[in-house]
């Protein structure tokens, strides 16, 4: 069965189901919980800037984590486009809760599972998280010439997701928490970025001692060549005044 609408899921409906113990697996209500399909939380260069920028959720609304995926792609790719090294974004909510559906199927001659039971459990089939009024989901930090830039790649982000959120800016030039960040800042990588430099130094790596194992093997018969060469050429330097004093020696009357 493909991907449910996302009106299944955005209104909030009874008691969560979230409860998971990797210590204690049997006090867990959820067995084998589904990964977030979340990739990466914290985008950009974390340095100091001047202002910050969060979007806002206008209503209460739940979000799965494909929706979530989605969105920060569309905008960290636009952040990376027109403002690279000029940026810090965030993911402030975790996909905590769990979601289930029960199979049905629409094909022909299947009535009795797409009709189904009434208020069937169901199986762990995603994430989803909760976002509050007034609550932020995401956060951009940047200068204040690169606001109109922000404001449209947090646009991109809201058409990726349900509900209605609105874009919330604050000077932070004078917070303490920004002050203490070097001006420089520190660079968070893609994980595929990451993992191909990864897999660049350890091939560097095997390459070297490659590299070092021939040239030991060449050194020692490049040795043998330059001890070889003075042996012969002391010897033919012995046996030519040999030859040469015979022919000078004078001939016998």
């Amino acid at each position: 069965m493909g991907l449910r609408p996302a009106k299944c899921y955005r209104e909030f409906q009874g008691q969560i189901w979230a409860r998971f113990s990797k210590k204690k697996p049997r006090k867990s209500f959820v067995k084998g919980q589904p990964r977030p399909k979340v990739r990466q939380y914290n985008m950009g260069v974390d340095k100091r800037f001047e202002i910050e920028v969060d979007l806002v959720a206008v209503y209460p609304i739940q979000l799965r984590d494909n929706a979530i995926e989605a969105s920060r792609q569309a905008c960290n790719k636009y952040l990376e486009k027109h403002l690279p090294g000029g940026y810090f974004m965030q993911i402030l909510k975790y996909p905590h809760y769990v979601i289930r559906e029960s199979n049905a199927l629409g094909v022909a001659g299947a009535d009795r599972i797409s009709k189904g039971m009434k208020k069937a459990f169901g199986k762990p089939k995603g994430r989803i998280l909760r976002v509050n009024v007034g609550e932020a989901i995401y956060r951009v930090r940047t200068t204040q010439a690169n606001l109109p830039v922000v404001k449209k790649a947090l646009d991109r982000a809201q058409r990726k997701m349900s509900g209605q959120f609105s874009p919330v800016v604050r000077d932070i030039r004078t917070d303490a928490k920004n002050l203490l960040r070097s001006v420089e800042g520190v660079v968070f990588e893609s994980k595929d970025a990451k993992a191909k430099e990864e897999a660049d130094a350890a091939a560097a790596a095997a390459a070297t001692p490659a590299a070092g194992a021939e040239g030991a093997a060449a050194t020692p018969a490049a040795g043998a060549d330059a001890k070889g060469t003075p042996a012969a050429a002391g010897k033919d330097a012995k046996a030519a005044p040999a030859k040469d004093a015979k022919a000078a020696a004078p001939a016998k009357k």
